[in-house]
């Protein structure tokens, strides 16, 4: 597998217009900024994967203006529902969207392309709930997903992380998920990486030896807090996208701001002629002293 970018957003939380997501957030404009944002960015992403909570209320005008927001992305998405979808009406309004099941039927699929991670994606929401859970059958369909590719690097898309986050209210309505869900991912180690969204942060962890990225939300964030009686709260701060850039079987995370108007400069001397020389010899053990000699610079 070549090396592969994606980008990685969550819960966008669309409500349709002249409505403010919780009288506040216009979830419309954040999102409009994001997709600006990752249309322009360099090096250009394969792919985005969006985890989930697309609307806030699942009516037909918002998932019609969420499509509408979406259209002008110029990089292939793909998306799974989250505890504020209605999975029929998701799917319904959004067509391109093949990989999701019609009539409301659990978002599980599989994305197979020979030029990507494996992609997995494993619906564990419970309908009218905040929280996941992870039954027999659930159990059973990603078991057998697993072992259609077993050496294939392989990425899950969940909305709920499964695992206590630091978020104190939102760890508080989760309760814990069957054991045998972790331990499954712990057997297939060709498990490197699963993205999801829900808690409104950017957070990671380990499960099952694989490790977990949360994305944040692009329309609000919620304040970090430990203690679970203190109230949740809004914050309107910036949000960020993540990106996982697969290489081999491996796979690195980064995180990109949402503007990218600021100034950057380069290290005298350095410019598109010197460094490929500059970089030979820093692998060969040159020093920075070394490298970044006057001397070179002058050359």
């Amino acid at each position: 597998m070549a090396s592969t970018l994606i980008a990685h957003i969550s819960d966008p939380h669309i409500v349709e217009p002249p409505k403010l997501c919780y009288d506040q957030v216009d979830t419309r404009a954040k999102l409009a900024c994001v997709v600006a944002r990752i249309n322009t960015m360099q090096p250009r992403p394969d792919l985005v994967v969006l985890t989930g909570d697309l609307v806030d209320e699942p009516t037909p005008e918002a998932y019609a203006t969420l499509r509408e927001t979406l259209a002008s992305l110029s990089v292939p998405l793909i998306l799974l529902p989250g505890n504020h979808d209605d999975r029929a009406l998701l799917a319904e309004s959004l067509p391109d969207q093949v990989h999701l099941p019609r009539g409301g039927e659990k978002s599980h699929f599989i994305i197979d392309r020979p030029d990507m991670p494996l992609i997995v994606g494993f619906d564990i929401v419970v309908p009218g709930s905040e929280h996941a859970y992870v039954g027999e059958e659930d159990l059973t369909w990603l078991a057998r997903a697993l072992r259609k590719r077993p050496s294939r690097p392989t990425m899950l898309m969940i909305h709920h992380p499964p695992v206590r986050t630091g978020l104190a209210f939102m760890d508080a309505m989760q309760p814990a998920l069957d054991p045998r869900f972790e331990s499954l991912v712990a057997r297939h180690k060709a498990v490197k990486l699963i993205v999801c969204g829900h808690v409104h942060r950017a957070v990671d962890a380990v499960f099952g030896g694989a490790r977990i990225a949360v994305a944040g939300s692009t329309g609000f964030q919620f304040e970090f807090a430990l203690d679970p009686d203190k109230p949740p709260r809004f914050s309107l701060e910036a949000p960020t996208i993540r990106l996982h850039l697969w290489s081999g079987d491996g796979v690195t995370s980064l995180m990109a701001p949402l503007a990218d108007d600021w100034p950057s400069f380069g290290f005298p001397g350095v410019d598109e002629a010197t460094w490929p020389e500059m970089r030979r010899r820093m692998h060969g053990g040159a020093s920075r002293g070394e490298v970044y000699a006057p001397e070179l610079a002058a050359d």
